[in-house]
C-alpha cells in the first residue's frame, strides 16, 4: 500500500508540475561537467549508492536481456524467401525493437546506480538539475522566479525520500524539489550558504501566479498556421475530409480500369494502416518530446508486430486472388506492393494532409497524453478493418464482382470518415 501511495503522489506531483504553464520545469541534456560548465556555477552532489539496489537493477537486466540474444539469434535464419518466412522475420524484428526499449531503460537506470551522479548548475539564473552518466547529464531546469526557501531535510519514507538519507531541498512554486542524498549536515549548509547568494531573494515569497489561468491559456489554441481555418470541429466539406475521401475512392478506379481484385484491395487497405501509423509516430514526437526517444521504438515494435500479423491474415484468406495457389515468394509480395503505389500515394498525402491541417494547424496536440496517442491509430483501424473485412467475405460469395468490391470500398470509406470525424470533433 505503501508503493502505491508513494507513485500516486510522484504522478500527482508530475502533473501539479506541468500544469504551471511557461513555469513547468524545462527538460536540459548536455554535457555534464565542471570543465563544461564555463562560468556558470556547478557543483557534483553526493549521490548514495544501494548495493541491493543495484543487484537488483543487474538481475532483472540480465534476465530481460537473455531474449534479446535467444530470439535475436533467429534473425540469422534468412528462411526460403516465402511469405511466411518475411512475415516472421518482421514480426521478430518489431518484437525485438519494442523488447530492447524495456532493455535500454533498465541498462540506463543499472548505469546510473553503478556510475551516475546528481549535478546542479546555475545558469542563466535557473537552477538546473541533471543525473549525469560518463559526461552527459539529463534533468530539469527550474526558472528562477519560483526558486525559494533552500533548506535542509531528513529522510521521509512516508513522501518517497527515504532512500535520499540526509538531503537538500526547495520550494518551486507550491512544490518541493529534492536533491542530493546522504549529504552531511555540514556539507549541506555549505551548499545552502552558496545558493542563498546566488538566489539572494529567495527567502522572500515568491510573487503569487494563478496556475490554473496558465494551464487555460495553454490548452487554448493559439493562432493558426498561415492558410489554415481552425474551428471546434471539422466538417465532411473540410480539406482534410475531402483529402480523405479522394484517397478512398482512388481504389475504385484501380477496380473498373485495372481490374482490382479482393486481393489487391485488402492489401491497400493494410497498407494505409502502416501509413496511419507513421504519422501517429510523428505525433508522438509532437507530444512526448525527447520521451520519443523511448515511446518511439516501443510504439514501433508492438504496432509493427500487429501489422505484420495482419499481412499474414490478409494473404492467408485473400492472396490466391493475387497470386494464386501455393506459397508466395517475397519477390510477389513487393511486386504487389508497386501495382498499388499510386492508390497508397494517394493515402500518404490524405493522412499527411489531416496531420498538418488538423494536429498541427488546429493544435490537437495541446493536452494530449503520451500513452492515449500511443492507442489512438488502434480503435480507427480496429473498427475499419471489420468493416473491410466483413465486406471482403462477402465480396468472395459474390465472385469479387465489381459491384461488390465497388460497395466494398464504399462502406470502408464510409467508416474511414466517420472515425475520421470522430477523431478530430472539438
Amino acid at each position: 500500500m505503501a508503493v502505491n501511495k508513494s507513485e500516486s503522489k510522484f504522478v500527482a506531483k508530475r502533473r501539479r508540475l506541468k500544469a504551471m504553464g511557461p513555469y513547468k520545469p524545462q527538460f536540459s541534456l548536455g554535457l555534464d561537467s565542471a570543465t563544461s560548465s564555463g562560468k556558470d556555477y556547478y557543483r557534483s552532489l553526493p549521490f548514495k549508492r544501494s548495493w541491493i539496489a543495484i543487484l537488483i537493477s543487474g538481475a532483472f537486466l540480465a534476465m530481460f536481456s537473455t531474449p534479446l540474444f535467444t530470439v535475436g539469434g533467429s534473425l540469422l535464419d534468412a528462411g526460403d524467401g516465402g511469405l511466411f518466412s518475411l512475415v516472421s522475420l518482421l514480426f521478430t524484428g518489431f518484437w525485438l525493437l519494442g523488447w530492447s526499449t524495456g532493455v535500454a531503460v533498465l541498462l540506463i537506470l543499472f548505469l546510473i546506480l553503478v556510475f551516475g551522479r546528481e549535478t546542479l548548475r546555475v545558469n542563466q539564473g535557473d537552477l538546473i538539475l541533471r543525473v549525469g552518466l560518463f559526461g552527459i547529464g539529463f534533468g530539469a531546469r527550474y526558472r528562477k522566479e519560483l526558486v525559494r526557501d533552500f533548506r535542509s531535510q531528513q529522510p521521509d519514507e512516508s513522501a518517497g525520500t527515504g532512500w535520499r538519507g540526509p538531503h537538500l531541498v526547495f520550494n518551486y512554486g507550491r512544490e518541493e524539489i529534492g536533491f542530493g542524498s546522504a549529504i552531511d549536515e555540514e556539507r549541506a549548509q555549505f551548499l545552502i550558504t552558496e545558493l542563498r547568494e546566488l538566489f539572494p531573494s529567495e527567502s522572500s515569497p515568491p510573487a503569487k501566479l494563478d496556475f490554473s489561468a496558465m494551464q487555460e491559456k495553454i490548452r487554448m489554441p493559439g493562432p493558426p498556421m498561415v492558410g489554415i481555418e481552425t474551428g471546434n470541429a471539422i466538417g465532411i466539406t473540410s480539406l482534410s475530409s475531402l483529402a480523405l475521401l479522394v484517397a478512398n475512392l482512388i481504389p475504385i478506379l484501380g477496380v473498373l480500369l485495372y481490374d482490382w481484385d479482393i486481393g489487391e484491395v485488402m492489401l491497400l487497405f493494410w497498407a494505409e494502416s502502416a501509413v496511419i501509423g507513421f504519422y501517429n509516430l510523428l505525433k508522438l514526437g509532437k507530444v512526448s518530446g525527447w520521451a520519443v526517444l523511448f515511446y518511439g521504438p516501443f510504439f514501433v515494435g508492438h504496432y509493427g508486430g500487429f501489422m505484420a500479423g495482419h499481412l499474414l491474415f490478409i494473404y492467408a484468406f485473400f492472396g490466391s486472388s493475387i497470386a494464386g495457389e501455393g506459397d508466395i515468394s517475397t519477390a510477389e509480395v513487393f511486386a504487389d506492393f508497386l501495382r498499388l503505389a499510386p492508390a497508397l500515394l494517394a493515402f500518404f498525402i490524405s493522412h499527411g494532409i489531416s496531420y498538418y491541417v488538423n494536429f498541427l494547424g488546429r493544435r490537437e496536440y495541446i493536452g494530449k497524453d503520451t500513452g492515449k496517442q500511443m492507442g489512438e491509430p488502434y480503435r480507427r483501424i480496429i473498427i475499419m478493418h471489420v468493416t473491410i473485412i466483413f465486406g471482403g467475405f462477402l465480396t468472395m460469395m459474390f465472385g469479387s464482382a465489381v459491384p461488390a468490391l465497388t460497395l466494398l470500398i464504399l462502406l470502408k470509406t464510409i467508416a474511414d470518415l466517420r472515425g475520421h470525424l470522430s477523431q478530430h470533433a472539438g
